[in-house]
C-alpha cells in the first residue's frame, strides 16, 4: 500500500471516489424577497455528501462548497428536503448537478410537490426528508448544513437509491453469501 500525505489532493480525491453514496437532490423555497437574483424561487442540487446524523432527535446534514450557490440557498431557505432518487433518476440528477442558470425550464416541466415550507419534493423518488436549519459548520472548502427533520416523505420506503461511485451514477447490488 503507497502512502500520501493528507494534504495530497489528487491522492484524497482518489481515494474519496472509491466509495459508494446515494445521490440526493437537496432542494428549497427561498423567503420572500431572499431569492438571489437570476435564480428561481425554488431550486435544487444534487448531493451525495449526506448522512443522517442523529435519530433522536432527528438530524440530517448536507455539505455544500462554500463557493457555490448551494450554500447561499439554504441559507436564505425556509426549509430545505434531500430526496433520495430511485436508480432511474440518474438524468434528474445530472441535471441538477449542472448551474441553475442552465437550466432555466426545468421547474416547469418537473413533476413535484411542495413540502410544509414549500421545499420541492420530486416525483418518483424513494422518499425525502424535510428539514428546517438548525446550524451552519466551516469545515474547510465546504459547509456542513444541520437540519433538524421536520417531516418524512416515503414513496417507496423499500426501494432502491441511484448510487455514485467512481464517476459514475449506479444501482446497489447485494453481495451472495
Amino acid at each position: 500500500m503507497r502512502r500520501f500525505p493528507a494534504e495530497d489532493a489528487d491522492a484524497f480525491r482518489q481515494l474519496a471516489r472509491s466509495w459508494a453514496a446515494t445521490v440526493t437532490v437537496v432542494t428549497a423555497k427561498q423567503r420572500p424577497g431572499a431569492a438571489l437574483e437570476g435564480f428561481a424561487e425554488v431550486d435544487g442540487f444534487t448531493a451525495t455528501g449526506f448522512l443522517t446524523v442523529s435519530i433522536e432527535p432527528p438530524i440530517v446534514v448536507v455539505s455544500c462548497m462554500n463557493e457555490g450557490s448551494s450554500l447561499a440557498m439554504l441559507r436564505e431557505a425556509q426549509g430545505f428536503a434531500v430526496n433520495l432518487l430511485a436508480p432511474h433518476q440518474d438524468a434528474l440528477a445530472a441535471e441538477f448537478a449542472r448551474p441553475q442558470p442552465e437550466r432555466p425550464h426545468l421547474w416547469n416541466e418537473l413533476p413535484w410537490v411542495a413540502d410544509a415550507a414549500g421545499a420541492p419534493l420530486l416525483a418518483g423518488t424513494v422518499g425525502a426528508f424535510s428539514a428546517k436549519v438548525r446550524q451552519l459548520v466551516p469545515a474547510g472548502d465546504h459547509t456542513l448544513v444541520l437540519g433538524d427533520v421536520t417531516e418524512l416523505h416515503l414513496d417507496r420506503p423499500e426501494g432502491e437509491t441511484l448510487v455514485y461511485h467512481n464517476r459514475g451514477y449506479g444501482r446497489f447490488s447485494r453481495a451472495k453469501t
